[in-house]
């Protein structure tokens, strides 16, 4: 039975510093808590893309050709790994009063990750799916590279340029590096220091509108993990797929990429937008601000992963003008009704539509990975 060839990001993360921690430490310390890293790595990148296998203190996965329409969200995920990584070996550190070496130890590992766009074969062999190809032993073979010795760095996001081109996004201050294999030749890489990125999150200023706050609160439950429902909701092109007529492009993205000060505009009948980005949380929630003529309005959507982490709850938090309306409860009722009931918003109707298109989303992915691979 011959297999087919298939296209699609191939991602590594290994957990760097592991072998030394492991050769001066207990083992049984040791390895509970590899386990209960590798399961952080793990749950986030599933939510995305798909397992291969798990290879000692690394996780191999990879995502088919078209599952991922926003290169960008593919990079949001490796940071998020990385912060749940870290904030799951800090605390860890914190919470330990044990003295044996393991435990006092945690901080020295970090974490790496590989990323390419190539080919593979997905074979079965006696039941077990393995990932093959040339493409396959490179992302491998990238483990060996030099970007520690060229930078310092011992917590980076590599990406070879046939991944970073696909993906259609390049931050600032990547490190450029050619690397060279025997058979596979020379490689053009770039890379990313997940540490300062790491700093940069956790130093941001945060917006976040909470309920006290808005004039306008509502819930809906999609059928998609974080990650796919955060492109419909953050894409422009997905964007204005569902939300009744408004047509989304993209204006600025400082640095290369979407963060706080990045703006889009929509255009819906005669009526403009601009929106301006002011917090941006991958996966949790974003914060942003519609200027319409004279009228500034502020939005925060918060996404909410569903206990069988299969869906997603999505919390919207609008906020109106504090002039708009006097008393607090007046505003709100108004805000409610142009919310609801105004034909150019009626969110309930959007959200439904919305909800159509993610189920038939995972619809389509999943009879991609069901279907057999010859």
């Amino acid at each position: 039975m011959e297999s087919k060839t298939q296209h699609g990001y191939l991602v590594l993360a290994d957990i760097s510093g592991y072998t030394a921690y492991l050769a001066g430490t207990e083992l049984d310390h040791a390895q509970e808590i590899l386990t209960d890293l590798l399961e952080i790595i793990v749950g986030r990148l599933k939510t995305l893309l798909t397992i291969a296998k798990l290879e000692g203190d690394a996780v191999f996965a990879y995502g088919p050709e078209g599952k991922i329409e926003r290169g960008e969200t593919l990079l949001e995920l490796i940071e998020a790994t990385y912060m749940a990584f870290c904030d799951r070996r800090d605390h860890a550190r914190r919470r330990t009063t044990c003295a044996c070496n393991a435990c006092r130890s945690i901080s020295t590992l970090d974490l790496k990750f590989m990323t390419h766009h190539g080919d593979y074969v997905l074979q079965n062999v006696a039941g077990i799916n393995e990932l093959v190809g040339s493409d396959v032993n490179l992302i491998h073979r990238l483990l060996k590279n030099h970007v520690s010795e060229a930078t310092g760095w011992r917590a980076y996001a590599l990406f070879t340029d046939e991944g970073l081109k696909q993906m259609g996004v390049k931050p600032d201050g990547m490190h450029e590096q050619a690397e060279a294999y025997e058979y596979l030749g020379e490689v053009k890489t770039y890379s990313l220091d997940l540490r300062t990125r790491y700093k940069e999150l956790t130093e941001a200023r945060r917006v976040f509108i909470s309920p006290e706050e808005a004039d306008f609160i509502q819930t809906h439950e999609l059928p998609g993990p974080p990650p796919a429902v955060w492109e419909w909701l953050t894409e422009p092109h997905k964007r204005s797929q569902w939300m009744g007529g408004r047509v989304w492009s993209v204006v600025l993205r400082p640095g290369g990429r979407t963060a706080p000060g990045a703006r889009n505009h929509c255009v819906h009948g005669k009526n403009q937008a601009i929106e301006t980005i002011l917090d941006w949380r991958p996966f949790e929630y974003m914060t942003g601000e519609q200027v319409v003529g004279d009228t500034r309005v502020l939005e925060t959507v918060h996404f909410e992963p569903t206990p069988d982490g299969r869906g997603t709850r999505v919390h919207d938090h609008i906020k109106m003008p504090s002039t708009l309306l006097r008393p607090r409860w007046l505003k709100r009722l108004v805000t409610e009704f142009i919310m609801t009931k105004v034909g150019k918003y009626k969110t309930d109707d959007q959200y439904a539509q919305l909800a159509r298109l993610v189920a038939e989303e995972m619809a389509r992915e999943q009879a991609a990975e069901a279907a057999p691979a010859s």
